[in-house]
């Protein structure tokens, strides 16, 4: 009787559970399969900035005398972009340059005393050989011979200081007139006629000057879950704000190695090469990179909808209508007889392997496939039986009035 008890629990237990299931009939929304092409891609932010950029500081402190060149002014090498006031570097120089002629000067004094020196001490050793001198006269006469030469030698050292001074004194006369180091355009001006510019312990920059912004470069963060797919020589296409609707060309020229880590996300820079011909793009735009890092041309694709869907429905007779439930799931199998077949809303198969439900008659049937590389839209399957133009099921809702 207990037995039996419990069979008729079960029994009500299922029946209740298939009335439960049953409802209004279920509307399904399909998608064919198609053959194309799939562009794997990966999206980056980033800044563009000039290929070139050269700061141009003062190298000497100073009053401004002139600036002569403005934003956007285009440059040559050589080229004047401002003058420092060179009063007192031209004293300076002037200073130096007299300095010079003095040791110039006791150089000449110091030879004429070594010459003199060198005679007297030569005399006396011919005198001392025949006799005519004493030994402290002759030693006397080479004493003074030495120092005469130290002398000299110090006069001589005295010009090479000399020199060296009227260098810098020109060198510091020569950079009151600052000039342009590159062919280019001139980014930023950070000075005005009558300011003084103080050169310490570091330059301060008068003007940032860029090469040619016909070539650009920009650098972009990628993600390190993207980063192993990018590398030099891809192409890539970016939008910036100031032209929403325009698409500009540019490839990858190279991933750096060190990462960057802001808020525990890591990411890689990966400069980008970009060309400029018509001028539009600014240094310091904003833009949005589309890293094209694979391409596979006739392949079949199915909706990533399609392999998320799981039907409420069951796929063959014998299913439920509540998440593949039967009556036959509720008792177990016989001692070894054959397992119960899964139910639409079990675990699908493992990596590299899905299932989709083809819609045949009125009921979706499973289909396993294998699944390849996606663009988040579509993925690349294959599976038997499936070819462009079959339908695929990407969802269900329940037909209304019924």
């Amino acid at each position: 009787m207990a037995g039996l008890g419990a069979l008729v629990a079960v029994v009500a237990v299922a029946t209740t559970l298939v009335h439960r299931a049953d409802g209004p009939p279920t509307h399904f929304e399909t998608a064919e399969l198609s053959r194309g092409d799939l562009r794997l891609t990966v999206t980056a932010t980033g800044t563009l900035s000039a290929r070139d950029s050269v700061p141009v500081g003062a190298e000497i402190s100073g009053r401004v005398l002139r600036v002569l060149v403005d934003y956007n002014d285009k440059v040559v090498p050589g080229q004047v972009l401002a003058e420092i006031d060179p009063e007192q570097y031209r004293a300076r120089r002037e200073d130096a340059q007299a300095q010079l002629a003095l040791t110039r000067a006791g150089l000449l004094t110091a030879q004429a005393t070594e010459h003199e020196a060198s005679l007297k001490a030569a005399r006396l050793r011919s005198m001392r050989t025949a006799g005519l001198s004493s030994q402290q006269e002759l030693e006397g006469a080479e004493a003074a011979l030495e120092r005469a030469l130290a002398a000299l030698a110090n006069a001589k050292a005295q010009i090479t200081s000399a020199e060296a001074t009227l260098k810098v004194a020109l060198s510091n006369l020569a950079k009151t007139v600052i000039r342009s180091p590159i062919a280019g355009v001139v980014l930023e001006r950070s000075v005005e006629p009558g300011q003084t510019v103080t050169a310490g312990l570091q330059t301060p920059v008068v003007f940032t000057l860029a090469g040619d912004l016909a070539e650009m470069l920009l650098a972009v963060k990628v993600d390190e879950a993207d980063v192993g797919q990018v590398r030099p020589g891809l192409s890539a296409t970016f939008t910036v704000d100031a032209y929403p609707t325009r698409v500009f060309d540019s490839s990858v020229l190279k991933v750096k190695n060190m990462p960057t880590t802001s808020q525990n996300v890591v990411t890689y820079e990966t400069r980008l090469s970009v060309k400029n011909k018509d001028g539009v793009l600014r240094p310091g735009m904003t833009a949005t990179a589309t890293i094209a890092v694979e391409s596979k041309t006739g392949v079949l694709l199915v909706p990533n909808a399609a392999l998320r869907f799981s039907p409420k429905m069951p796929p063959a007779p014998g299913r439920s209508m509540a998440g593949g439930f039967s009556i036959g799931r509720l008792m177990p199998p016989p001692p070894g007889g054959p397992q119960h077949p899964p139910a639409a809303g079990d675990k699908p198969p493992g990596p590299g392997s899905a299932r989709i439900f083809v819609l045949r008659g009125e009921r979706p049937d499973p289909v396993p496939v294998e699944i390849g590389a996606s663009d988040g839209i579509h993925t690349v399957i294959r599976g038997p039986g499936l070819e462009p133009g079959v339908r695929v099921v990407v969802g269900e809702t329940e037909a209304p009035g019924i």
